[in-house]
């Protein structure tokens, strides 16, 4: 047993573990010599434990040779034993070849103790001894205070540890998202190119469906152009709302004002749906203020748009729905609702409704759409410098209400 005090010899440890530039197994090299010293044995080894492979793996020792050397926790082995029990386990002489696995460690005595490095619960491995001056068992009054001073290193090395296992995790979780990131860039980019390709064929189409609109047509002929002009016309809109939406978000569309008188707008725009509301027996009212606001009109057209389609998808035939648009003084902004009859949407849903893809299913009816419809229309209303949601209307259905600011925001305008 060295001369220095218990404390001298904790103040020396942990002046070598908080050393920041070393990593850890330096740190643990340069913690050999001192628990050598204190417990006059010269040799001495460090065995911490992974978790994740379930073995026990010498990290620092007096014999360099085995340094790297791991052992299966499931191993009969000295330093498995002092784990399992943990508590100082000695080996006495003639007992070492109990043990399965050889002693690799080329110890000149037989005798060893291996004490257990544990913190609180947490078992991180043991610290064998041997080779002690004189060949001779140390005494209780030694194995105390070496278990004492121990347990002040444990508490070092399970700071370290902590610290080395979440430097790990980030590294794979920067790792994976990098991975990520890159496959979602891919997946973007194909995206893109697939919708860009869409309006072709889509335009196409919707020319030769008009151009048949010109022949005399029977009523059944009528309907089934009416129904493939409709729906035509909802994917040229899903394909543009798509588009749109990724170069908002990379900050490529600009939004062009103008004066626009908003009540003629909005009955320019519902006019679109009269045949198709028409078929279903739904009514649609229009109580909006006259008033002209400086906005993009093509853009808020398309607002509406997707804002009436999707009440018309969720509304029962036979019930109406309402456009109501009024000038606020106080704010100076016009508000804007669009209001069902249907079921409406679930409080929990009412913020998520407008991300990206999300769709709020109507129980066991496929609902139509891309789920960028609502997300389009936030990104809108907000370069405009307004707000969007959603709440429960007076008849028990869902009201979208958006507003549009007189002020121009600083951002994102021309």
């Amino acid at each position: 047993m060295g001369d220095k005090s218990l404390e001298h010899i904790t103040f020396q440890m942990g002046t070598v573990l908080l050393n920041e530039p070393e990593p850890l197994d330096h740190k643990l090299l340069d913690i050999i010599p001192i628990l050598s010293d204190y417990l006059g044995a010269a040799s001495c080894s460090i065995m911490l434990i992974n978790y994740d492979e379930m073995t026990v793996e010498v990290r620092a020792a007096t014999n360099g040779k085995i340094v790297g050397l791991s052992r299966n926790l499931s191993d009969v082995t000295i330093s498995t034993r002092a784990i399992i029990d943990n508590e100082p386990f000695h080996v006495g002489s003639g007992e070492r070849s109990f043990f399965d696995i050889p002693d690799l460690s080329q110890y000149k005595s037989e005798y060893s103790i291996s004490i257990p490095i544990r913190h609180f619960d947490k078992r991180l491995g043991v610290i064998n001894f041997t080779d002690f001056a004189g060949g001779e068992k140390i005494d209780a009054e030694t194995e105390r205070r070496a278990v004492e001073l121990i347990k002040h290193f444990a508490a070092y090395l399970y700071a370290l540890l902590s610290r080395e296992q979440l430097e790990k995790k980030v590294g794979k979780l920067e790792t994976a998202n990098d991975e990520l990131r890159g496959l979602n860039e891919m997946k973007t980019s194909l995206t893109g190119f697939i919708i860009h390709d869409l309006k072709g064929p889509i335009s196409t189409i919707v020319g030769n469906l008009d151009m048949m609109g010109y022949d005399p047509l029977t009523p059944e002929q009528a309907e089934c152009l009416n129904l493939a002009t409709e729906d035509v016309y909802r994917m040229q809109n899903m394909v543009q709302d798509m588009l749109d939406v990724m170069k908002m978000e990379e900050g490529a569309i600009s939004i062009y004002r103008e004066d626009c008188e908003i009540k003629s707008l909005i009955e320019r725009e519902a006019s679109s749906f009269s045949n198709l509301m028409d078929r279903r027996n739904i009514r649609l009212k229009i109580d909006a203020e006259p008033h002209v606001g400086y906005i993009d009109g093509d853009l808020i057209g398309r607002v509406l748009v997707n804002l009436l389609r999707n009440a018309i998808s969720y509304t029962p035939d036979g019930s109406e729905i309402t456009i109501a648009a009024s000038y606020k003084k106080e704010s100076k902004e016009v508000l804007v609702g669009v209001s069902d009859q249907g079921r409406g949407i679930p409080v929990e849903m009412r913020e998520r409704i407008f991300e990206k893809y999300c769709r709020c299913e109507d129980n066991n009816k496929a609902v139509k759409g891309s789920g960028m419809g609502l997300t389009f229309c936030k990104l809108i209303v907000e370069a405009h410098g307004g707000l969007i949601w959603v709440e429960e209307s007076e008849a028990g259905g869902a009201r979208f209400v958006f507003t549009l600011p007189e002020t121009l925001p600083g951002k994102g305008i021309k």
